[in-house]
């Protein structure tokens, strides 16, 4: 939610990204915590000029009672900086879920997704879609074995792309990775995405799984144009 949601403010819209109307007068984030349907311990990764103004203490606790809520002043340089704001909570062996805040998975079911994860002792996996030669977003490679052996910041390295949902069976493998990606400078297009910092684990031996989600499933709603089209298929 740190992101400063500027196409939506060019467009016209009143409230920031995450508060956006997706439908049934539902915002988007609370889109998304209800999508996901995992009991666990939130934290949330916001703008403070959106957290003053918009009182997002209230709005997000009684939409996740309990939950923490990390406040950005300013812009990062990337997803995994931010992500990296949240490091005293989650730099432990705890299992961590990253997902973007502008999605929607039709017919996701999380216990199925973290039994895999689980069941195959995976260090780390990510939600994949099929996708042909889309520079939008990021692609992972696979091994014999199915496993993923390399990832790419929107560079069709393959035809299976991630949807922005990224699983460490321990926090501090993300933080590890996360801060090894940074010291050596690993950009895309002057910013630290998520997905990359699992090539780090890769060349540490750890196990990468893909958990693939049928194309048509999956909904984008990161720009006015893709929201609308979400909203015209009258999920929620």
């Amino acid at each position: 939610m740190s992101g400063a949601g500027s196409r939506f403010m060019s467009e016209g819209y009143l409230l920031p990204k995450p508060l956006v109307d997706v439908g049934n007068y539902k915002p988007m984030i609370q889109m998304v915590i209800e999508n996901i349907n995992i009991d666990a311990e939130y934290i949330f990764i916001v703008q403070k000029s959106h957290y003053e103004q918009y009182n997002l203490q209230t709005i997000l606790s009684l939409m996740v009672p309990g939950c923490k809520i990390i406040q950005v002043d300013g812009i990062t340089e990337g997803a995994a900086c931010s992500v990296l704001l949240a490091k005293e909570y989650i730099n432990n062996d705890n299992h961590l879920f990253v997902i973007n805040s502008d999605q929607y998975i039709k017919d996701f079911d999380s216990c199925d997704f973290f039994n895999k994860m689980l069941t195959s002792n995976a260090d780390g996996g990510i939600i994949t879609f099929k996708k042909e030669n889309d520079v939008k977003w990021s692609y992972v490679r696979l091994n014999e074995n199915g496993n993923i052996i390399e990832v790419r910041e929107k560079q069709p390295i393959s035809n299976i792309a991630t949807i922005g949902g990224y699983y460490y069976s321990k926090g501090s493998d993300f933080v590890l990775a996360a801060e090894e990606m940074i010291e050596n400078k690993d950009k895309y297009k002057n910013e630290y995405y998520l997905a990359p910092c699992y090539n780090y684990m890769i060349k540490d031996g750890k196990k990468i799984i893909p958990y693939e989600i049928l194309t048509e499933n999956f909904f984008g709603t990161g720009t006015p144009e893709d929201l609308e089209y979400f909203k015209k298929q009258k999920l929620i």
